[in-house]
């Protein structure tokens, strides 16, 4: 590196003296080469153009920065340039000093007869063609360099932003909804002539709502998301299910009911803290028999020859109103007979000695249902517990043979 600095200061040194040589300077130098016992080999001749070497002078103890200000070259007129073309039988001049106080210039001492190295580019960097870049050294910072450049061009995964662009807008009308904190209802018809009741309310989280329809109510509590779905058993063919808020609020949705006509119907409906219990007893079935449905032995809805009992309302909620439906699809199954229907109610310390009332619905086929209140009487609280069993109080349900 040190090298390739002096070579390059030099080239600018010479420059310098080109433009400050004259043209007795000229003529002392030629007359110097002709008494050299031995003429300096010319180079052999490069494919490309080779500078010229012009006659070169250095003042004795000038730095490089007071070179350029000394040239005696006329007005308008420029040195020779160091990258300049010359005759291949030219070789490099040697360089002249001058003596010091202004006397003419001492003779240069003669080089010994090697070949002059040609003023070129080839002078300032040796072995290196200025016209190629030269690639770095490949290492760390060369490395990462490259890494980076690779990581840019690669696929970048979307940020969130730039999904938040792609999504489409929310309609107005469901943003304004949403601001409101409305409530949505949906009631669709599912098998076995039920409802099913989807509700959604995000403002109204764990709030308790009631549910009713066509004379049928119970009370339950919206989800910690402020949803609810129920399967409600329909008793009109055109069903309209409403949900009622504590504040009073009421939101309603109905739905047409296509195989109501095939389904017999009985619910039994009553107030906490009562405790009663539908119990339906199929084709001469006893108490916990295969045909013995109740809350502990259900059944699912839409299943041929089979009836099922829908258990709605939270007993937990104080007060809370609760019901039980029986249904069984007379117009599917291939049996006849009778089914049995009685209410059984625990006696507790909260019932006994109370006079209990409830609500009875029946529904048979497209008829219009008939809801009938009936009372209870309590026994009088002996600590003993029990159950109190009516039947008789519900009519026995006729299941027609399905031709």
């Amino acid at each position: 590196m040190k090298r390739v600095r002096i070579v390059a200061i030099t080239a600018v040194a010479l420059g310098a003296a080109v433009t400050a040589g004259t043209k007795f300077q000229q003529a002392r130098e030629a007359a110097l080469l002709a008494a050299q016992p031995q003429a300096v080999a010319t180079d052999t001749p490069a494919p490309a153009a080779s500078p010229a070497a012009p006659t070169e002078t250095f003042a004795g103890a000038t730095s490089l920065t007071q070179l350029a200000p000394t040239s005696t070259a006329a007005p308008g007129t420029e040195g020779p340039s160091l990258l300049a073309s010359r005759m291949p039988d030219q070789g490099l001049s040697q360089p002249v000093i001058a003596a010091p106080g202004g006397a003419a210039p001492a003779p240069a001492p003669v080089l010994a007869p090697t070949l002059a190295p040609r003023l070129s580019q080839a002078s300032v960097l040796p072995g290196v063609d200025v016209g190629t870049p030269v690639a770095p050294a490949p290492g760390p910072a060369t490395e990462t360099l490259r890494q980076i450049a690779e990581a840019e061009t690669l696929p970048q995964p979307p940020t969130e932003s730039d999904a938040a662009e792609a999504s489409p807008p929310l309609d107005p009308q469901l943003q304004a909804e949403l601001a409101a904190c409305a409530v949505w209802l949906v009631v669709t018809p599912a098998p076995g002539a039920m409802l099913e009741t989807s509700v959604y309310a995000p403002c109204d989280r764990d709030a308790v709502v009631t549910l009713s329809h066509a004379g049928l109510s119970f009370d339950t509590h919206l989800s910690p998301d402020g949803q609810l779905l129920a399967q409600i058993p329909a008793l009109t063919e055109v069903a309209q299910v409403t949900i009622r808020f504590a504040d009073g609020r009421e939101q309603s949705d109905e739905t047409p009911v296509a195989d109501l006509a095939t389904v017999e119907r009985v619910a039994l409906q009553w107030q906490a803290p009562a405790e009663m219990r539908l119990n339906a007893y199929e084709f001469g079935a006893g108490y916990g028999d295969a045909g013995h449905v109740y809350d502990l032995n259900p059944r699912t809805a839409g299943v041929t020859d089979q009836g099922f009992l829908t258990v709605l309302g939270d007993p937990g909620i104080t007060g809370s109103h609760l019901a039980q439906i029986y249904s069984y699809p007379r117009g599917e199954t291939p049996r006849s007979g009778r089914v049995a229907l009685e209410i059984e109610v625990p006696i507790t310390d909260a019932t006994c000695g109370r006079a209990l009332s409830a609500d009875t619905i029946e529904l048979h086929g497209t008829a219009a249902a008939q809801i009938r209140q009936i009372r209870l009487d309590m026994p009088v609280c002996d600590g003993q517990g029990g159950f109190l069993v009516l039947p008789g109080v519900l009519p026995d349900m006729q299941i027609a043979l399905n031709n």
